[in-house]
């Protein structure tokens, strides 16, 4: 998929997800620079590995100006969080941390790699988003809120780094197979009435089927997309 050897940049957890996405890069004529903000174990066909809290703007600026030396041609960011509450509950605490995690850093992820000069011309930054931001769902407005900001992030930073050749787009990911015991999806599940699931006609997303979407986007193959939501939600939004 990639014509050439590719620097790689992924930030993330240590979900399915992200690891799916990390081993299926570095499968790939690429090096892989994983940066996880939960302590796992090493993952051995990496070229960098490190564990960081990168939703603290400090230490993750410390961590891009003393570890990151190396041009990138394609970026992942994987991060973020979940969760659900009725409108009552939605504190201003709850609203800031959680476009801290989904929106806020992966301002500051580009910011600091742009300024650093860490982005080459012609690279490809992909973010995961969800479907939640174009469907709405019960206790999930701060949640929808944040990913559709997301979305519009990416629209314009797109517009921004297009005339150096930099692709910015992000995936609208539907229900994931390896998502569905935690504890936010069992509570979205049970503040609907109807299983929500049930809608997803395809049935759960695999998390290597949004690794190998991941791969594309990063790869020659997707050359002509920019300022894209990709949608993969198994038939959900019917």
């Amino acid at each position: 998929m990639f014509s050439s050897k590719k620097n790689i940049l992924v930030l993330g957890g240590n979900s399915d997800i992200t690891l799916n996405i990390v081993h299926c890069l570095s499968l790939s004529p690429s090096d892989v620079t994983f940066v996880c903000s939960n302590e796992i174990s090493n993952i051995t066909s990496l070229k960098e590995q490190f564990y960081i809290d990168f939703y603290d703007f400090t230490l993750f600026s410390v961590f891009v100006n003393d570890h990151l030396k190396h041009p990138f041609d394609g970026i992942v960011y994987a991060g973020g969080k979940g969760g659900v509450r009725p409108l009552k509950m939605n504190s201003p605490e709850f609203v800031h941390s959680m476009f801290h995690e989904n929106v806020f850093t992966f301002f500051e992820l580009v910011r600091l790699l742009l300024k650093k000069r860490l982005i080459n011309k012609g690279a490809s930054i992909v973010s995961m988003s969800s479907v939640s931001s174009i469907k709405g769902l019960k206790s999930k407005t701060v949640y929808s809120a944040s990913k559709a900001a997301l979305d519009a992030a990416v629209r314009g930073m797109a517009a921004e780094l297009a005339d150096k050749k930099i692709r910015v787009n992000s995936i609208q990911k539907g229900w994931v197979s390896s998502d569905m015991n935690l504890d936010f999806v069992q509570s979205n599940m049970a503040l609907n009435r109807e299983n929500d699931l049930d809608k997803q006609l395809l049935g759960p997303i695999e998390p290597i089927e949004l690794a190998n979407l991941t791969a594309f986007l990063l790869s020659d193959l997707g050359k002509a997309i920019t300022g894209t939501a990709i949608l993969i939600d198994g038939g959900y939004t019917l």
